[in-house]
């Protein structure tokens, strides 16, 4: 999928700022709806944000009311209703993009100011760090079409809030408001209407400026936890503290400070 060979129609793609590559979904009048089309761009941005050497953090929004919309239901009717090779397909696109989310080494941080149901508020949370304006909602619809939370929801909902808190959610459709969300722990940060982006931004600043090696370990370090036992976790915690040792990056650390500057980080 990369590079994506057509124009986008669903995501907008911002130029880079510095460091910082932002990604919007742009199909408001639709509500920002999860379809194959949104699937395959927004998988296409991912992976062109992740290749960038230039790119160290990501920024994942959307516009209109809804900021993070639910399944299209065109999509459900035409191909998980149809038949269980067709839906299985659809799903794997699904997953293989969020899966992408988890291990790109470079942090994703999701905005939003207006609903978020669905796969689309799944989405939101399988961000690493997610910040929402205080009219923001969330709502697991699934149970209202006689389906199971997608694009990750359990997955994320769990690692989260734990599995009680996720459950009731499911089985119940109940709509999260902002304050509520960072109370139970989906979000990270809650601002004033309209403000979350400058906040994300903010945040993806200070991020950026950081040795690009040592965010990207402790993100992919994190990522791990739930395949690791206690013995492999602090094997791979010395790997990873190992090759930030013999890093560039940490040589530049020792180097600035002997220089009396700020390091100048390359990410290796």
């Amino acid at each position: 999928m990369y590079p994506y060979e057509k124009p986008y129609d669903h995501v907008l793609v911002t130029a880079k700022d510095g460091h910082i590559f932002t990604i919007t979904l742009d199909s408001a009048e639709n509500w920002n709806r999860i379809g194959e089309q949104l699937i395959d761009e927004l998988t296409c941005a991912l992976q062109q944000a992740a290749w960038d050497p230039e790119v160290r953090v990501v920024v994942l929004t959307g516009n209109g009311p809804v900021t993070f919309g639910a399944g299209d239901l065109a999509i459900i009717k035409s191909k998980l209703a149809k038949n269980l090779v067709e839906a299985r397909q659809v799903m794997t696109e699904i997953g293989n993009m969020v899966k992408l989310m988890y291990s790109m080494p470079k942090p994703i941080i999701g905005v939003a100011e207006g609903m978020c149901m669905g796969g689309g508020a799944n989405l939101l949370l399988s961000c690493d760090i997610v910040i929402v304006g205080e009219k923001a909602s969330f709502q697991q619809v699934f149970v209202d079409y006689a389906m199971s939370p997608d694009t990750g929801g359990l997955w994320a909902l769990q690692r989260l809030i734990g599995p009680m808190q996720a459950k009731v959610l499911a089985f119940t459709g109940e709509v999260v408001g902002a304050a509520r969300a960072k109370e139970l722990g989906m979000v990270y940060e809650v601002t004033a209407a309209g403000k979350a982006l400058e906040a994300a931004g903010t945040l993806a600043g200070t991020i950026a400026s950081k040795s690009p090696l040592g965010v990207g370990h402790a993100k992919s370090l994190s990522n791990r936890l739930h395949d690791l036992t206690v013995d492999t976790y602090f094997a791979a915690e010395a790997d990873y503290l190992s090759l930030g040792a013999l890093s560039t990056d940490f040589k530049e650390v020792l180097t600035a400070a002997a220089e009396k500057r700020a390091p100048e980080f390359k990410g290796y």
